[in-house]
């Protein structure tokens, strides 16, 4: 004779209070993380994203090339990313799918997206010289190429402001200093922010048009921020190195890379003022931060 186990019957209501969580359950979103940054993984620089808070890392690619710049397109579910060999690919956060962009150029450096999604902004040099290079801009199907500055020895990091109407780039002439410029695309006119200040790199846009940069006018690179009165504030200082500044949303924040902790990791200081925060903890390094809707 068979045992008959006895049937457990669970009331509909407390049924569904128990899966309720798994039903309401949304799936994972670019957006819950939104700090885009380079961690060395397994031989190659490769994209990750994480929370601004630190949490939630994510390896984003697996591919076996080294990248070098990365920039949010606006709905936070892709990303530019820019290659040491001057490869250029739209990659999907979730899936870590690389969509090759072809240009009628090979070679670009600091590829960045346009606020809109429909431009990018690259450094490229057309002659056998390294330090030879200007600052170019071609529309995402490789229409409209166009070659913005026409200047001596080496124009480069460009990065668009937040209305897409002007950009900023450093330009070095060879001697001690790499300084500021600003170029309005609707004049095509040019204007030097920064004159013999010793070298600036990294700039990044507020959204109300600060700029933040690291600059070794101190005597060490420190991250500074530069009004819109030309009046510039060091935030930092740290016998450390502490470069590629990245600005929250609202201003009101910081995050950057410092060598601080004795390998290149990703810390986290308020504008006004504050100790800063260790954000990542990658052995091989992490760097190159990019908070969305910020370039």
């Amino acid at each position: 004779m068979k045992a008959k186990w006895p049937i457990i019957r669970f009331p509909l209501l407390y049924l569904l209070c128990l899966l309720s969580p798994i039903l309401m359950a949304e799936p994972t979103s670019s957006k819950d993380q939104d700090v885009a940054y380079l961690a060395f993984t397994q031989g190659y620089w490769q994209l990750w994203v994480m929370n601004h808070d630190g949490v939630n890392h994510k390896q984003v690619t697996h591919s076996h090339y080294d990248k070098s710049r990365v920039s949010w397109y606006t709905d936070g579910k892709y990303l530019l990313l820019n290659g040491n060999q001057g490869e250029l690919v739209k990659v999907d956060v979730l899936t870590g799918k690389e969509i090759p962009i072809v240009l009628p150029l090979k070679g670009m450096n600091d590829a960045v997206i346009s606020p809109d999604g429909k431009q990018i902004l690259f450094s490229l040099s057309t002659s056998d010289s390294i330090d030879d290079n200007n600052i170019w801009l071609v529309n995402t199907d490789g229409n409209q190429l166009k070659k913005l500055t026409n200047m001596s020895y080496l124009q480069h990091e460009p990065v668009w402001a937040p209305d897409g109407n002007s950009l900023y780039f450093l330009s070095g002439k060879g001697d001690q200093s790499h300084d500021i410029w600003r170029f309005d695309l609707k004049d095509k006119r040019q204007e030097q922010l920064t004159v013999a200040q010793l070298y600036h790199f990294d700039i990044a846009v507020s959204p109300n048009g600060d700029l933040a940069f690291s600059s070794n006018r101190s005597g060490n690179y420190e991250i500074w921020i530069q009004g819109q009165n030309q009046t510039a504030k060091q935030i930092t200082a740290h016998p450390a190195l502490d470069a590629r500044p990245t600005w929250s949303p609202d201003g009101t924040t910081l995050i950057f890379e410092s060598t601080r902790n004795g390998h290149a990791g990703l810390w986290k200081i308020p504008v006004k003022g504050g100790a800063a925060t260790l954000l990542t903890h990658h052995q091989d390094g992490a760097r190159a931060p990019v908070w969305w809707y910020t370039q």
